[in-house]
């Protein structure tokens, strides 16, 4: 499982993590949160709002209900290149009052 680097806390400054998400086919685990607007100089910000945490960092990526659609490389236009991540669960976190 690939854990974000800090967890829920009243008054922190990074974005609320909002849930982890599962693999369907290779059954891993990550969690999840907004992208800060200045992630990656907001590039793509727009369509990959989401960031996903992953053993060696994060990804930008559009999380929804069954698919992801996380940005694993950047062509040499700069265009983000993407991968189709199918879900086996999406369980979102309680948000915290």
């Amino acid at each position: 499982m690939a854990l974000a680097p800090y967890y829920n806390t009243p008054g922190m400054q990074e974005p609320a993590l909002l849930g982890v998400i599962q693999h369907a086919e290779t059954l891993a685990r990550f969690e999840y949160s907004k992208r800060p607007t200045e992630d990656r100089n907001g590039l793509w910000w727009d369509q990959y709002s989401d960031r996903i945490f992953t053993i060696d960092g994060d990804r930008a990526a559009r999380v929804l209900k069954t698919v992801a659609y996380v940005v694993v490389d950047e062509d040499p236009d700069g265009q983000p290149v993407v991968e189709k991540w199918p879900l086996r669960s999406n369980r979102r976190y309680v948000p915290q009052a």
